[in-house]
């Protein structure tokens, strides 16, 4: 294996534990920014943020051991915002560190590469009145004005898990997953289902795991047409990584997100007949991102396996369901029409729900 192909140690990917005790209700949301290496990215995003929160809100800036300054710059310029500096870097999960540390009764994953507009935070939270919406996705727009899709569908095909990236709607509609980097969450929801599991370290499909895993557990995930972003993109990533190592980033978590999540017979047998066809055709293509990716999948089998068995007390819907309810005919549906649905069903919104799903079947 050539050397700029090794996955960074497992060793500086300590696990995170979760603390309720910080979740009070003077605070109303939480935006979590995790930088490495961006100063001046960084500062820029810090001050959008602070022009679209109120007084109940706290700004938390998770600093990866950056040798830039970053830390220190934000200290000075931006007293107010609370400061989590971490002696290496733990990449997007370093988004961790913030929730533990976070008050509010939502949170909010943000990039530092990202602008927000004044509306980003007020448009977004009150999607949550829908008691079982346990993420809503931000509208995220590039530097150039182009839509970045974080309005998605669900699909399953040839044995992985994909999304389908759909038109944006200006009716906020459900979403097959909560984009990393430009989501908010139900924070009782996010700590009681693991927020992002480090087993999919360093990067890549964690967000699309998280949903899916909340989807299984009987929640939703809401897309916010008016809470919008203006996002580079890959700003930090392809300073620290080479296009092969990212690749093989991807194929690593797609391959356990399986691993971890999905139960469906049918599903896992179709996930095993396609696995040897890609690494043949990776074989053929000297597709050394996929090669690498599957073999770091399989180191980590055994942890994967565990995860499983975690994930699994939380489920209460099959995988087949959870397709369905995030397909793209679902998904064009504006929320308000899938509760008239549901109500014609029997099924109240308004019910109460656990606060966790812990216990749930």
């Amino acid at each position: 294996m050539p050397e700029n192909m090794t996955f960074p140690s497992e060793d500086t990917a300590p696990q995170t534990g979760y603390r309720d005790a910080h979740s009070t209700s003077d605070i109303r949301c939480s935006l979590i920014v995790v930088n490495f290496n961006e100063r001046e990215v960084l500062l820029d995003c810090v001050e959008s943020l602070r022009a679209a929160v109120s007084d109940q809100d706290e700004i938390i800036v998770v600093d990866n051991g950056s040798s830039d300054g970053s830390a220190d710059a934000v200290a000075e310029a931006f007293p107010q915002v609370r400061l989590v500096r971490l002696p290496q870097n733990r990449y997007i999960f370093g988004l961790n560190d913030g929730l533990a540390v976070a008050r509010g009764r939502y949170v909010a994953f943000c990039n530092n590469d990202m602008l927000v507009e004044a509306a980003f935070v007020e448009a977004a939270l009150p999607l949550f009145d829908e008691p079982d919406v346990f993420a809503v996705c931000a509208r995220v727009i590039d530097r150039r004005g182009r839509e970045q899709g974080t309005r998605t569908a669900g699909v399953w095909k040839h044995g992985l898990l994909f999304y389908e990236p759909l038109a944006h709607s200006d009716i906020p509609t459900a979403c097959f997953f909560a984009v990393g980097g430009q989501a908010f969450f139900r924070r009782d929801l996010l700590v009681a289902l693991g927020s992002i599991d480090e087993l999919l370290w360093p990067m890549y499909h964690e967000d699309i795991e998280l949903s899916y895993r909340a989807w299984k557990a009987g929640y939703r995930v809401a897309y916010a047409p008016e809470s919008v972003c203006h996002h580079l993109g890959g700003h930090t990533s392809g300073k620290v990584f080479t296009k092969a190592q990212l690749r093989s980033f991807v194929r690593q978590n797609e391959i356990l997100t399986v691993w971890k999540d999905v139960t469906d017979p049918w599903m896992l047998f179709e996930h095993l007949i396609f696995l040897p066809a890609r690494l043949t055709v990776a074989v053929i293509r000297r597709d050394r991102g996929t090669l690498t990716g599957f073999v770091g999948a399989l180191r980590r089998l055994p942890r994967a396996l565990k995860a499983r068995r975690q994930a699994g007390r939380h489920a209460v819907l099959t995988d087949r369901e959870v397709l369905a309810k995030v397909a793209v005919e679902a998904v064009n549906r504006p929320l308000r029409d899938m509760e008239l649905a549901r109500a014609s069903r029997g099924e109240h919104s308004s019910q109460p729900r656990p606060e966790t799903p812990a216990g749930r079947r």
